[in-house]
């Protein structure tokens, strides 16, 4: 049986049988495949059953809107046998976890915005980020080019453990958020010179590897034969 096709703006078929397999493309170009357990055709919601990305033990349950998928195809018809109810989904359940998603997805956002400082480097950014991480984004801000942590340690330009000062002289926190600078530099000396080997190893290759030109060149300046390839 050929598969039945439909694409953005056109319309889609009129029903889906319950138990067949359906693949189509979401708007963010995700190819989904899976078993039907419903379709509105009102609404053109389409709920997909499919294989858990993490687990074989589990499924992914898909909620998708085919206004906004192209290429749909039925790839494999229920054959009339499909006799098992398909269980309830809780959609209160399903809505909680989207919001729940969303909130989660702004929140990092809204994380990801507190790190930036047009005044100071990518570098100083990333550090922010890093110490945000151990402490929380609540607990650490930028007070002009400066970072400060729980209100108490500021971190001067250039940002290096001689920079740490504590208003409390607490050496507890200072000695922690040193040790959190000194990785975050080794981390980036150790990958700077993993990227500087391999471009070293890749020219030095290059460099001793003649090309089949610059072979039969040699072997012609020399009235040597040219070996076959």
């Amino acid at each position: 049986m050929a598969a039945a096709t439909a694409t953005a703006g056109n319309a889609v078929n009129d029903c889906f049988s319950i138990g067949s397999t359906v693949m189509c493309t979401t708007c963010f170009n995700e190819e989904v495949e899976g078993e039907v357990l419903a379709f509105d055709h009102n609404t053109k919601m389409l709920i997909l059953k499919c294989r858990s990305k993490t687990t074989e033990e589990l499924s992914d349950i898909y909620v998708l809107n085919l206004s906004l998928c192209s290429n749909v195809q039925v790839i494999k018809e229920c054959n009339g046998n499909f006799v098992a109810e398909p269980q309830k989904l809780n959609l209160e359940q399903v809505s909680s976890n989207v919001k729940m998603r969303l909130k989660k997805a702004v929140e990092r956002r809204r994380e990801y915005l507190k790190s930036q400082n047009a005044d100071v480097s990518s570098e100083a950014q990333e550090l922010y980020r890093a110490i945000a991480k151990q402490y929380g984004y609540n607990e650490v801000s930028w007070q002009g080019l400066n970072i400060q942590i729980l209100n108490e340690v500021t971190i001067s330009p250039p940002y290096r453990v001689d920079n740490v000062v504590s208003s409390s002289n607490n050496e507890t926190s200072c000695n922690y958020i040193k040790r959190i600078i000194k990785q975050f530099f080794n981390s980036r000396i150790s990958g700077a010179q993993d990227s500087t080997s391999n471009a070293a190893a890749s020219t030095s290759s290059a460099s001793v590897s003649p090309t089949s030109s610059s072979l039969s060149s040699s072997n012609a300046a020399s009235g040597s034969p040219v070996p076959a390839n």
